[in-house]
């Protein structure tokens, strides 16, 4: 467990009590100034914009993974099933493209859309246009241009310059809201009285409350990052048993560690690297040499240009309930903009 783990997310205790209180004043600074902009939202004084198609916001009051991409791609292939015409914005973490708004496509570098845009649109292909734009009031406009009759925000949860008709929020089943403070004494973004006010809560984990809606992250076999990326024809799969060498540049890489366990395999060691995060090819070259190489879909579209040989991809889909989509057509029809 991190350093930031022991604080974030554990109860407050001796262990930890030292650190929140001398992180405190911080933290209510912090909770002032988010308080006064969403004050300045409510009175009008910062613009929300709205637009004529309905937006849906997934999102997270904590920090970290909490497992919103893999909702976002089950949502989008859902709104497909039931004749909606999507697109998703995202503002592209750590991507530079030249111009904005940007269109994703299957052959874009990762470096013009950052990573999860990629990864979102190589799940949908042509059944929903994935853009990419910092402006995400500008980013949604372009995609109604484009005809999308449906937008999701992806990580969009506390872009207010947007109007939302449906908040969906994200939420660890591990984890939960950790210690309950916000940043930086802990990993909340906003207080828990945001889930109260959201039209859905999904916990990434089984859920006991009927207020909130359970998700489980179906993880693939084993395939090979070239099988994966579709540079090859020929699929390999990593049979199960096995040693191997696990690498998640994801916000808790401990939940895809125990993913790789539950697939059947021993893990030797660990590649340390921040969430969204690069590891040298060198580095894995060295690794691979010796021990197949297991990450994340995230992560492979990241490397899939490196030409490693002995690199496989667990992929994780999301299964949510059928009363989860139910909820969210039904919000759909009561905004009238279909």
């Amino acid at each position: 467990m991190s350093f930031v783990d022991r604080i974030w997310y554990q109860k407050f205790n001796r262990s930890n009590a030292f650190f929140i209180i001398v992180l405190l004043p911080f933290t209510l600074l912090f909770a002032l100034i988010t308080s006064i902009r969403r004050l300045l939202y409510r009175l009008n004084i910062l613009k929300s914009i709205k637009i004529d198609v309905p937006v849906i916001v997934v999102g997270g009051i904590a920090v970290g993974g909490t497992g919103k991409t893999p909702l976002s791609i089950a949502l989008l292939k859902d709104l497909v099933r039931h004749g909606y015409k999507p697109g998703l914005i995202s503002r592209g973490y750590r991507g530079k493209a030249k111009e904005y708004p940007f269109t994703v496509q299957t052959t874009t570098l990762v470096s013009q859309s950052g990573d999860e845009p990629l990864l979102i649109k190589m799940a949908v292909q042509d059944q929903a246009v994935i853009a990419v734009d910092p402006n995400r009031e500008r980013g949604a406009k372009y995609l109604a241009s484009l005809g999308c009759n449906v937008i999701v925000t992806d990580d969009g949860l506390q872009h207010y310059s947007l109007k939302r008709d449906i908040e969906i929020i994200v939420v660890d089943g591990v984890r939960g809201l950790g210690n309950g403070f916000l940043m930086p004494s802990g990993p909340l973004r906003e207080g828990r009285w945001h889930l109260k006010k959201a039209d859905g809560v999904v916990i990434n984990g089984v859920s006991h409350s009927f207020d909130s809606y359970s998700m489980t992250l179906v993880p693939s076999k084993a395939i090979a990052i070239d099988s994966f990326c579709s540079k090859i024809k020929d699929t390999e799969y990593l049979p199960s048993g096995v040693s191997v060498y696990a690498m998640a540049g994801i916000g808790n890489p401990e939940r895809f560690y125990n993913t790789v366990k539950q697939c059947g395999f021993s893990i030797e060691g660990t590649v340390d690297v921040a969430d969204h995060g690069v590891v040298d090819e060198d580095v894995l070259r060295n690794i691979t040499k010796n021990y197949p190489l297991v990450m994340t879909a995230k992560d492979a579209v990241k490397y899939s240009h490196y030409n490693l040989s002995n690199v496989f991809v667990i992929n994780v889909e999301a299964s949510l309930s059928d009363r989860f989509f139910k909820l969210v057509h039904e919000k759909l029809l009561s905004t009238g903009k279909k």
